[in-house]
């Protein structure tokens, strides 16, 4: 049966391999954000996967992903992402997620029913003055919750720097979802990304979501 992850995973709000060098895995797109990230060992307590590299083909990209132009909340609140073409925006328009201080601008979700779900979702504060970006990120997922399975220092092309987080939470269910957490921001206004399945198909996907949340920024 599959989760329904949508409004569980907003209530619970409310309430590769690099060795230093960039990866490129969509040389084919020029807008891709190309990560430099040192990968921590894994914690002991954590046998998911914490991919750094996908290996997947440019034939493989091309037939298998499709680039999403969100621009619904403004040109200043405007990105883009990669996603696999079984995933499609599901939410569009800005939700307030007042308790996180939060708004969502995006959901995207599985939408055969026969495959193994995943959630995506794109959100942004405004803040007053500049904050460390990391610690904000890590801020927002404690507030969730979430358990920190793992984490990579980002370090983007134009230098910015931020954290890869990866995320155990059980949901209202009873079960388990696994997420992928990564940020950028430009001035005082801060954006993450999260990319979310359930623990049972994680391992599976763990390539899928790893390319989403690698494959993502603010449009120019």
């Amino acid at each position: 049966m599959k989760i329904k992850l949508l409004g569980l995973l907003l209530i619970a709000f409310a309430s590769c391999q690099s060795n230093g060098k960039p990866t490129k895995e969509m040389s084919n797109d020029k807008d891709t954000t190309n990560i430099s990230a040192a990968n921590n060992s894994e914690p002991a307590q954590s046998k998911m996967p914490f991919p750094m590299q996908t290996g997947f083909t440019d034939q493989y990209l091309k037939a298998t992903f499709w680039k999403c132009n969100y621009n619904s909340a403004g040109p200043e609140n405007a990105y883009w992402v990669i996603l696999p073409n079984t995933i499609k925006p599901t939410q569009i328009e800005p939700q307030k997620l007042e308790k996180v201080g939060l708004t969502n601008i995006g959901v995207y979700n599985t939408i055969d029913k026969s495959l193994p779900y995943i959630e995506v979702w794109v959100a942004y504060e405004n803040l007053k003055s500049n904050q460390n970006p990391v610690e904000w990120l890590l801020n927002k997922i404690r507030i969730t919750g979430e358990t920190v399975l793992n984490q990579s220092p980002i370090t983007y092309p134009d230098g910015q720097k931020n954290v890869d987080v990866l995320t155990s939470k059980t949901i209202g269910n009873g079960e388990k979802v696994i997420s992928r957490f990564t940020g950028v921001h430009r001035g005082t206004s801060y954006y993450v990304l999260k990319a979310s399945c359930s623990e049972k198909d994680y391992k599976g996907q763990a390539n899928n979501i790893f390319h989403i949340v690698s494959h993502w920024g603010l449009k120019q």
